[in-house]
């Protein structure tokens, strides 16, 4: 293997380990999701998770902006009459993680007939935390779980409504993309 080779392969790795936003799904494979065509939020007024970051009306109306916005391009209709097929909930949670601070350096180098690699990573250490948006559809008369999808990303703080607005998006196109399940 070449020097060329294993750079390729280092930088692989790493923009491996540091995409943006994380997604998962889970789903009721009994569910019938081509039958699934109006939706209406659960409720009007999001649950309070106690953080005033989260706890944003602003915020919120993004979320719920985006999330119709998507749903509408799947061809999915909102409800006119209160008669959904299913309804809509979301929530986010902020979970704080330790991360190693200080870069990341490779070394190529040969002795002899002999090569090696070495990664190494800093020591120092820093606090920090990631936000999950999860998006709930729910059987509206049942209030059973249909899908869950979930994204998550290192958290932000904004001065400016236009990033706020188009990361939010990015984050709701996401986890939206998983919808409706390759079953």
């Amino acid at each position: 293997m070449n020097r060329g080779m294993i750079a390729a392969f280092a930088v692989a790795l790493v923009a491996m380990g540091c995409s943006g936003i994380q997604v998962s799904q889970d789903y009721d494979p009994a569910t019938s999701f081509g039958s699934l065509e109006s939706f209406r939020w659960e409720t009007t007024v999001q649950e309070s998770t106690g953080d005033p970051r989260l706890d944003n009306p602003l915020r919120d109306s993004r979320i719920r902006k985006a999330v119709e916005r998507v749903l509408k391009e799947k061809g999915l209709a909102p409800s006119k009459d209160g008669g959904a097929t299913f309804l809509i909930r979301y929530r986010e949670a902020l979970n704080k993680k330790l991360e190693s601070a200080g870069g990341i350096g490779f070394g190529i180098g040969s002795y002899g007939r002999h090569g090696g690699v070495a990664i190494g990573t800093g020591n120092n250490l820093r606090e920090t935390e990631d936000a999950s948006l999860i998006i709930d559809f729910l059987d509206p008369e049942s209030k059973t779980l249909l899908w869950r999808g979930t994204g998550t990303r290192r958290f932000k703080e904004y001065d400016d409504p236009a990033k706020a607005s188009r990361d939010i998006n990015q984050l709701v196109e996401k986890i939206l993309e998983q919808f409706p399940p390759k079953t």
